[in-house]
This record gives C-alpha cells, structure tokens and sequence, in this order.
C-alpha cells in the first residue's frame, strides 16, 4: 500500500472520530446488502439490490449506552441503466423499502459519469429521489455523490487482487416543508473473487441533521456483495 493511501486512511479515521466524540446520539449496527447485474446489451443493464439494516449499539447524551440487536428494515431496489456517452449513463428504478411496521415506496432517477486520474476511477452521480408512504408526507431528495476507486496493486484491478473505494456523499431532502442535510462517507476495501463476483467491507458513516444543529451519527460495518 503505497504512502498517498495510507495518508488517505489515517485522514478518514481522524476525521470520523472527532464526529463520533462531538455527536449528542450515536448508532451503530451491520449493513450486508446483495447486487446482482445483468447486461441486456451495448446500451442497457439491469441491477437488483437487497439490503438490510440491523442496530446493535445506540448511545445517547441523556440516556446510558445500549448493546441490544435491532431489525430496522429491508430495502430491494430495481433499477435499468441506458449509456448515453462513452462514459456515462442514465439510470430509472423502484425501491420497496420494508419495516416491521410500515412498507414505503421510492422512485429513483440518477445521472452517472467516471473520469479516470492516473490509476484512480472516479465516478460522479447526481440522483433525484421520491419517498411515498401511506402514513408520512413524501420525502424528496436531491443527492451527489463523489466515489474514488484506487488498485491496491498495479495499475489496474483485476482478478484476485484488492482494491480501495472511498464514496463521499451530500443529501438534501425536504419533506413536509423542512428542509434536512445527510453527510455520508464510506470507505471501503474490496476484492475481485474472480470475473463475475467481488466482495466490499466498509465503513458506512452517516452525519444527519445538520441543520437543526442536533446532529446524529450512524454508522454500519458494510458486507457488499457484486454477482
């Protein structure tokens, strides 16, 4: 690993951790979640996406910390790409989001470019999405988000080989006339099992709440299946 991602990783671990101390409410939990991709053609592709969310650490500044497991939800996502240039896309899907109480319905739709920097790939998605429940007002959001992909060894990943993905996101959303910001970051090692499957494990930290100043934090050790 050489000294510029090495600097990298030190950078996101101070970082997160003066966010950790400063927060008022911190959760933590596990967030496994399944990508299944399929070329159509030269143009189109279909991704299915399952997902889950499980809680077992809460912390709150008024109340003593709590190691106990908790079901938060389900989310399966449908989406189709079509290329639209050499390197980018647009993206149109459905997700049905499950919670023991309540199943709420998402549209999404999302405009993807990557750019290369040396051995980096780097990609930009600017995304637009629709929350629809029977007991909330709909929740629109506009999000984008920066991701950089770093080969752990030569110039390129390939086969057998680890990788570094860092994913930096911005999320404004407004619901019920309130207006809300989500920061997210979520740094990532990956390995390539062989040409059809790989495998992420990342930390998925995410700073709501910014502007009511009662910011909280949640963060999820990722397990990221591609096939």
């Amino acid at each position: 690993m050489n000294i510029k991602i090495k600097r990298l990783l030190v950078f996101i671990v101070l970082i997160s951790s003066q966010h950790i101390c400063a927060q008022t409410q911190t959760r933590a939990g596990f967030l496994p979640s399944i990508n299944y991709n399929h070329k159509i053609n030269k143009l189109y592709e279909l991704n299915f996406k399952l997902e889950s969310r499980h809680f077992v650490f809460e912390d709150n500044a008024s109340q003593s910390s709590n190691f106990e497991y908790n079901y938060s939800l389900s989310d399966v996502s449908a989406l189709i790409g079509r290329k639209v240039g050499l390197n980018s896309k647009v993206v149109l899907g459905f997700l049905t989001r499950i919670e023991p109480e309540a199943v709420s319905f998402r549209t999404i739709q999302q405009f993807i470019f990557q750019t290369k920097i040396d051995n980096f790939r780097v990609a930009h998605r600017i995304a637009t999405d629709q929350t629809f429940s029977s007991n909330e007002s709909t929740e629109f959001r506009l999000r984008y988000r920066l991701s950089a992909e770093i080969p752990l060894s030569g110039l390129k990943v390939d086969v057998k080989e680890f990788y570094f993905k860092f994913n930096t996101e911005a999320l404004n959303s407004i619901q019920d006339n309130a207006y809300d910001l989500e920061l997210r970051a979520v740094p990532n090692i990956g390995y390539v099992i062989n040409e059809r499957h790989k495998i992420e494990l990342g930390l998925d930290n995410r700073f709501v709440s910014f502007i009511d100043n009662q910011t909280r934090i949640t963060s999820w050790i990722t397990i990221n299946w591609f096939l």
